[in-house]
């Protein structure tokens, strides 16, 4: 007789990508449990910039597994509204020559595979954005009007709607010889569970695997500023070599530079002082515009697995075992989630996610 007891799924990790794992489990009927070592705030997903794009990519499997991404937070906005997820559009400033081979490689790469971009003049940008001011003319404008923004926390927790996090840290995960898997805690506590899903992002490689060694990625920090601001300073993504910025809700932006970033991780600046530089760098972008006050600023681990592209999928060297880890976690975190859950759940591997298995980074045990 066929048993006909869901399934017992335990979810390392409550950050989006988690979620959203755990929420289309518990939609096509499984049990989840979902496990997070760290408080609200405190994981990647809320230091995200958040921007929901596939501008980004060129490599052909990596582009299209973002491009799909940005399609599936059309099916998000439909349920949550504009004020969760906002297609406004990015525009990439180039302003010296290797922001310019940026940009135009971008728009090149994303016009050949029909996501759509185009280049424009700084004429262009100062009409759309006319209350931003740049130090020098830009050389180019890369535009792409399917990109947009989305309020990471927002989509979390709708995710997360009717399911309990507990929050505990996994060390371990050990077969065992019924065939289930046994999560073990810190606290010394364990549990048996049929299937795990490692969410856990920059801290997936801390947590033991007896039965495999994993090839670690880098770790970096992220920290974002939400500012409030007198009025609108944008309408649409905007990321230039010294700032990006994007709206943020009403009179409030979002402030983000990969250079600031960099320093942080090299532990060469503290939060506070990063926190300031960008802040500088927003008032002098919009001079007019008195009164750019920070109101948070977020610093979060952002995961980069060790060819900077996703890991998502069942390891085989440990069956029920599964990883889902991205950089970009935001804007493919819907898609993935509901990927991995259809693998999981009918055994259905998508094409999309074939060279993003968690077996490139394995070794066998020595």
């Amino acid at each position: 007789m066929t048993s006909t007891t869901p399934e017992h799924i335990t979810v390392l990790g409550a950050g989006i990508l988690g979620a959203a794992a755990a929420h289309h489990l518990s939609r096509r009927g499984a049990r989840v449990s979902v496990i997070d070592a760290q408080t609200a705030g405190d994981r990647a997903t809320t230091a995200s910039f958040a921007c929901v794009n596939g501008s980004a990519k060129s490599e052909p499997a990596l582009a299209a597994l973002n491009d799909r991404g940005v399609a599936e937070y059309h099916h998000v906005a439909a349920a949550l509204g504009d004020a969760a997820v906002r297609f406004t559009g990015q525009h990439f400033v180039a302003t010296d020559a290797e922001s310019l081979r940026v940009a135009e490689l971008r728009v090149h790469a994303a016009r050949a595979r029909g996501y759509g971009g185009e280049l424009l003049d700084g004429a262009a940008l100062r009409e759309r954005e006319p209350r931003m001011r740049l130090d020098t003319v830009p050389l180019a404008v890369a535009w792409f009007d399917a990109d947009g923004w989305a309020d990471p926390d927002a989509i979390r927790r709708h995710f997360l709607t009717g399911l309990q996090v507990r929050q505990r840290r996994a060390t371990s995960i050990v077969p065992t010889s019924s065939g289930r898997l046994r999560v073990e805690f810190a606290d010394g506590d364990s549990t048996d569970t049929d299937r795990v899903v490692n969410a856990t992002g920059a801290g997936a490689p801390d947590i033991h695997l007896p039965a495999a060694r994993t090839t670690r990625g880098a770790a970096s920090f992220g920290l974002v500023v939400s500012v409030d601001t007198p009025v609108d300073l944008v309408s649409t993504v905007i990321r230039t070599p010294r700032l990006g910025i994007r709206p943020d809700g009403h009179n409030r932006a979002l402030l983000h530079s990969h250079d600031v970033d960099a320093v942080i991780t090299r532990g060469e600046i503290t939060t506070h002082d990063a926190t300031e530089i960008l802040l500088d760098r927003a008032r002098h972008m919009f001079p007019d515009a008195v009164g750019i006050n920070a109101r948070r600023a977020t610093i979060g681990p952002r995961p980069i697995p060790p060819d900077g592209a996703p890991s998502v999928g069942a390891l085989a060297a440990v069956p029920g075992y599964y990883e889902l880890s991205a950089h970009s976690g935001v804007t493919l975190a819907p898609l993935l989630g509901r990927l991995l859950a259809e693998e999981i759940l009918t055994g259905a591997h998508n094409p999309l996610t074939a060279p993003f298995r968690p077996d490139r980074f394995r070794k066998a045990p020595s």
